[in-house]
């Protein structure tokens, strides 16, 4: 009796697993499509929309699906109208959480706390966007171990403006679609 009891106490404590969280490192390039900046200029809105590439990654903690961390992403984007006079380079700072189905699939969410601006209008003046702050939302899937496809979509409001060395409290909404490839890291 005693055996039995040992025996299923030994059998017990070799099949738990203890308890660790991986650190996760996720490089990420990617494509945005259907970006906008819309501007509230005097009551009339200007919208531009626009597509271009971005590159960032994630670090954080992965532990049985679940993903918890900072990530940064750098975006560049060609404006197709005349509003801009050159790309918008946009960086964002934010924070997400995310799981990992064992199908292979992933989804995550996450808030942009800080986010930036930068580009020249029409004139050719320096535009400033500051303050920036937004949310965003993510599908992945797996094809390979160390490869994962991601379609995200993130919108966000710079409340600050500043354009020829003038600043104004201006809303500035904008939002981007980004197909992304990245390479998790887990360890």
């Amino acid at each position: 009796m005693k055996f039995a009891q040992l025996f299923l106490l030994i059998l017990a404590f070799l099949m738990i697993k203890p308890a660790s969280a991986d650190v996760l490192i996720e490089p990420l390039v990617g494509f945005n499509a259907n970006s906008k900046i819309e501007v509230d200029q005097a009551g009339a809105a200007k919208a531009s929309g626009g597509m271009g590439m971005g590159y960032g990654g994630r670090l954080g903690y992965y532990n049985y699906g679940f993903s918890l961390g900072i990530d940064y992403l750098k975006s560049s984007i060609d404006m197709d109208d005349s509003d801009f006079d050159k790309n918008v380079d946009i960086s964002e700072w934010g924070a997400f959480v995310g799981f990992k189905f064992p199908i292979l699939v992933k989804v995550y969410a996450g808030y942009i706390f800080s986010a930036t601006g930068e580009t020249k209008d029409e004139a050719g003046d320096k535009v400033d966007f500051n303050d920036g702050t937004g949310v965003k939302v993510g599908v992945g899937t797996t094809l390979l171990p160390f490869l994962d496809i991601n379609l995200d979509f993130r919108k966000g409001t710079f409340s600050e403006v500043k354009s020829g060395g003038v600043k104004t409290n201006i809303d500035t909404d904008y939002s981007a679609y980004m197909l992304s490839v990245s390479l998790p890291f887990n360890f």
